[in-house]
């Protein structure tokens, strides 16, 4: 897998995060939403003469890739770098400083194009899956967890039925006090390790930690989902577990004391995914905040990273399955092909440096979405661990209160 080798930096704009509503976002630090020329300053842990290169980021798994610009600099006593960049097409773009620094820049990040590609019966597919799935008996079983509950909100592990007779569920705290409380929907990210929510960190309001098939409670120790059913779209993995995304939204709307005027979704990446799904294929979701979404542009995430898409590819190799017909079974999972139908607003935080969900995948869900509202928040120094990241939870928070009318 490509490393990217980040250096110790300090931005100059002197700041690690913002959040963006559009064209009137300023420049910060690598991030670029201005047009025009471009300068990239930056501090190294170096100093002297030596060779700058950028690379598009959809070059980066080739051979040798060819670089957009190659330069010679020099680093003084302050180890302040300095580079004119010129007018750059907007995209993603790898800085390299003597092939020893790496770090990606972003150029107008609203600007990257990447169309969707869902095939002619993408929406009679997903109608027919979900239509299954709510016609199913839930058979709820509710086991309370003591050690996480008291007086303020009684917590519950929980299992359900879903499509295809599979076992799905979660983690769910509940208030005690009568009333009509708002839902927060908590997808899992690809593999991550359950835990239980704080009794008393918000009483107002039900978390539902959700666990699809085979991950979360129900984790397996075999865990590459990815690969699995790849052969159709009928047995691809992610068929059952986006149905358990729907799942979801009907258990936590058939709960006595969920205000099902008030859902909203969030998750990281694999949960950033599932998130946009429920956004996608349910209206009671009223606000989506997803981070670093997974499973996007599945041909372009193949062009800058090895995983997941080329471990698929050996995967398929192996069991004889074309090229071609592993893009288009994933076609069906791509998110981009998702985000047309999200209506909702929309809050996506996205880490400049990520090697897992590259900015290029995010944004090529973030444009292709049909909300009226949207912002994103980028944190420039951050690579895949949105959730280590403390500025992004209040601004989440913030967002779903505006949406819901919540003081």
């Amino acid at each position: 897998m490509r490393k990217l080798f980040l250096p110790l930096l300090l931005l100059v704009a002197g700041c690690t995060a913002a959040p963006s509503t559009g064209s009137s976002q300023p420049d910060l630090g690598w991030l670029f939403t201005s047009k025009g020329n471009v300068k990239l300053s930056t501090k190294v842990k170096t100093t002297g003469n030596t060779t700058f290169q950028l690379f598009s980021d959809l070059t980066l798994m080739e051979e040798a890739p060819e670089p957009v610009l190659t330069k010679e600099v020099t680093i003084g006593p302050d180890s302040l770098l300095t580079v004119k960049l010129g007018r750059l097409a907007p995209g993603f773009y790898e800085a390299r400083i003597a092939d020893s620094i790496r770090f990606n820049i972003g150029i107008r990040p609203e600007e990257v194009t990447s169309p969707t590609d869902a095939l002619p019966d993408f929406d009679s597919f997903w109608e027919k899956t979900l239509s299954e799935v709510r016609s199913m008996p839930m058979d709820a079983v509710f086991t309370e967890v003591p050690e996480y509950s008291d007086s303020v909100r009684t917590c519950y592990e929980v299992q359900y039925t879903s499509w295809g007779g599979a076992t799905a569920g979660g983690i769910v705290s509940i208030p005690n006090a009568p009333g009509k409380y708002p839902v927060i929907l908590e997808y899992m990210g690809y593999g991550a390790n359950v835990y239980y929510f704080d009794p008393q960190a918000a009483p107002d309001v039900i978390n539902f930690l959700v666990s699809v098939r085979g991950q979360g409670l129900f984790k397996e120790p075999q865990a590459n989902w990815f690969d699995r059913g790849l052969e159709s779209k009928e047995t691809y993995y992610y068929r059952g577990a986006f149905a358990d995304v729907q799942r979801a939204i009907d258990f936590a709307c058939s709960l006595e004391k969920a205000d099902t005027e008030k859902i909203v979704a969030q998750g990281e990446s694999q949960g950033g995914a599932f998130t946009m799904v429920a956004a996608a294929i349910d209206k009671r979701i009223k606000a989506a905040a997803p981070a670093v979404p997974f499973l996007g542009d599945y041909p372009d995430y193949a062009k800058i990273v090895w995983w997941p898409v080329h471990e698929g590819l050996d995967a398929a190799a192996a069991q004889g399955i074309a090229t071609e017909d592993f893009y288009k079974v994933l076609s069906y999972f791509d998110i981009k092909n998702f985000a047309p139908c999200i209506t909702c607003p929309v809050y996506m935080a996205f880490g400049l440096q990520d090697q897992t969900c590259p900015p290029h995948t995010n944004f090529s869900i973030y444009n292709n979405l049909g909300s009226a509202e949207k912002h994103y928040l980028c944190v420039p120094t951050c690579g895949h661990a949105m959730w280590l990241e403390p500025v992004w939870p209040p601004i989440r928070v913030e967002f779903f209160k505006k949406v819901l009318g919540i003081d």
